[in-house]
C-alpha cells in the first residue's frame, strides 16, 4: 500500500521547483530596475527605456579616452563602407574593425550603424550589448580614436529593429525585424525613437562624425512616401540644435518614391540601385545603374541637396555578394556621376575566396584612382 503513494511525491516535488524558480525570477525582476543597480540601467536620456538586463559583470572597462582630433584631409568624394556589423562585439558579429585593411582598399569613410529596438507600443531600449547612453558613447569614442588613427572619417546611421515585446534578460538583438506597417504609420508612434536620435546626433557631434543619419531607408519603415517625407523633415530641426556635420538622408528610393518626398535641409542624398537579373549582360547593369543614378540627381538638383552617394551596394542576403564585376562597374559609375559610394564589406567567408579576393581588387583599382 505504501507504493502507492510514491507517485503523487514525484508530482509534488518538481512544481516545488518550479514554485521557488518562479519566486527568485519575481524577486530578480523587481528590483533589477532599482536606483543604484548595477551599470546604471533603468531610464535611459532622451527617453530611451532599457527593459534588457544590466551590463555582463565580465565586460569589459569602458573606453575613457580623450576626444579625438578627426582626419584632417577633406573628404571630396566618399571611398565608404557600410561596415555596421562589428558596431556589435566580436562574439555576436563574428568581425572586428581593421581600418589599416580598410585603408589599403582605399576606403576614406566608414558608415557604423547602431540599431536600437521598438516594440508594439513604441517604447524602445538601447542595443543590449550597449544598454546605456554613457556605454555607447564611449564605444563610439573608441571606435572614432580607432579609425582617426588611420586617416578615416566616420559617419553613423541610427537604425531601427522591432520586437513584439521586450523580454527582460534576452540575447543580442540579432538581425533587422521590420516594424509593421500600422505601427509605423501611427502618429506618435516613434516619438521614443525620435528622442534616440537627438541622443545619437549628440555623440556624432562629440566625436567629429563627418556624417549622421537620422535613420536607415526610412521610406521601406514608413512605407508611405508623404509620411516619411513628413518624418524626415521634423526630425531635422532637432538635429541641428545638436550636429552641425552633414544631415545624410540614408535612402534606398530605388522604387520612385523620391518623386513625391522632399529633402530639402539634407546635405547628402543617398541611393540604392535597383535590383538587376544576376544574369544580364555587363551593359544592363550599366545601363540600370545609370538610370538610377541619374534620377536621384534630378531630386537632389530639385531641393538644394548638394551631394548624392551610393548608400549600400554588395550584399544580396544569406551570406551572399554581388559579383566582383558588378562592383567595377558600380564603382565606375558613380566615379563618374555621384560623390561616392558605400559597399558592404565582404564576410570573412567570402574575403577568403577568390571572390573575395576579386572584389577587394575592384575596391583598390577604383577607390585608390580616385584618392
Amino acid at each position: 500500500m505504501a507504493n502507492k503513494g510514491l507517485p503523487r511525491i514525484f508530482w509534488i516535488i518538481p512544481i516545488l521547483i518550479i514554485i521557488a524558480v518562479a519566486v527568485f525570477a519575481y524577486l530578480k525582476y523587481f528590483n533589477s530596475g532599482k536606483e543604484g543597480s548595477p551599470g546604471g540601467w533603468g531610464q535611459r536620456p532622451g527617453g530611451a527605456e532599457n527593459f534588457g538586463g544590466p551590463p555582463q559583470e565580465n565586460q569589459k572597462p569602458r573606453w575613457s579616452g580623450p576626444i579625438p582630433t578627426p582626419p584632417q584631409d577633406k573628404i571630396t568624394y566618399y571611398q565608404g563602407l557600410w561596415a555596421g556589423t562589428w558596431f556589435y562585439p566580436p562574439e555576436h558579429s563574428g568581425q572586428k574593425p581593421e581600418p589599416e585593411k580598410y585603408k589599403s582598399w582605399g576606403v576614406n569613410i566608414v558608415n557604423i550603424q547602431p540599431g536600437f529596438e521598438i516594440n508594439s507600443r513604441g517604447e524602445t531600449r538601447y542595443p543590449l550589448d550597449y544598454p546605456t547612453y554613457e556605454d555607447l558613447d564611449a564605444w563610439f569614442g573608441e571606435l572614432a580614436t580607432l579609425f582617426y588613427k588611420n586617416n578615416i572619417h566616420l559617419a553613423m546611421t541610427v537604425q531601427v529593429h522591432y520586437k513584439e515585446e521586450f523580454v527582460k534578460g534576452a540575447e543580442w538583438g540579432g538581425e533587422t525585424a521590420y516594424v509593421p506597417k500600422e505601427k509605423a504609420q501611427t502618429p506618435g508612434y516613434f516619438k521614443n525613437y525620435d528622442a534616440i536620435v537627438i541622443d545619437m546626433a549628440k555623440i556624432a557631434e562629440k566625436y567629429h562624425f563627418e556624417m549622421f543619419s537620422p535613420m536607415g531607408e526610412p521610406e521601406n519603415v514608413f512605407l508611405d512616401a508623404k509620411i516619411t517625407s513628413d518624418w524626415s523633415q521634423q526630425i531635422l530641426p532637432k538635429i541641428k540644435k545638436y550636429y552641425h556635420g552633414k544631415i545624410y538622408y540614408k535612402g534606398d528610393l530605388h522604387k520612385g518614391e523620391g518623386e513625391v518626398m522632399n529633402f530639402k535641409g539634407y546635405d547628402v542624398l543617398g541611393m540604392v540601385t535597383t535590383p538587376v537579373d544576376p544574369k544580364a549582360p555587363p551593359e544592363v547593369y550599366r545601363n540600370s545603374f545609370d538610370s538610377d543614378m541619374d534620377r536621384v540627381k534630378v531630386w537632389a538638383k530639385r531641393d538644394g541637396v548638394p551631394e548624392v552617394v551610393i548608400s549600400e551596394y554588395g550584399y544580396l542576403g544569406n551570406q551572399q555578394m554581388e559579383t566582383a564585376e558588378h562592383f567595377g562597374i558600380i564603382l565606375e559609375e558613380a566615379g563618374k556621376k555621384l560623390n561616392g559610394a558605400f559597399v558592404t564589406e565582404p564576410f570573412p567567408s567570402i574575403l577568403k575566396t577568390s571572390q573575395g579576393a576579386q572584389i577587394i581588387n575592384q575596391l583598390k583599382k577604383w577607390f585608390l584612382r580616385l584618392d
